[in-house]
């Protein structure tokens, strides 16, 4: 059990680092409202993630449906049905 604990921080730190490095691979101008909040600039967005925090999930979650629905053909079926 300590084992399965053991990866799965792993797993949760690499999401950390593929989001991160999703972020700052955007446009500098990049910013983000979640619920209705006040936006955030990338730098913000990444400080969220790397503490983990309810916005930093929030984040992570985003990115990871979209890696998942890019992955599995969502994302180019529904630019080519429009």
């Amino acid at each position: 059990m300590k084992e399965d604990n053991s990866k799965e921080a792993k797993i949760n730190e690499e999401a950390k680092e593929l989001v991160i490095t999703r972020i700052d691979a955007a446009p500098s101008d990049l910013r983000l409202s979640v619920g209705g909040g006040e936006s955030m600039t990338k730098e913000k967005m990444i400080e969220h993630v790397r503490k983990g925090d309810k916005i930093g999930r929030q984040i992570i979650k985003m990115h990871l449906s979209f890696i998942k629905a890019a992955a599995s053909g969502e994302v180019g079926q529904a630019l080519a049905s429009v």
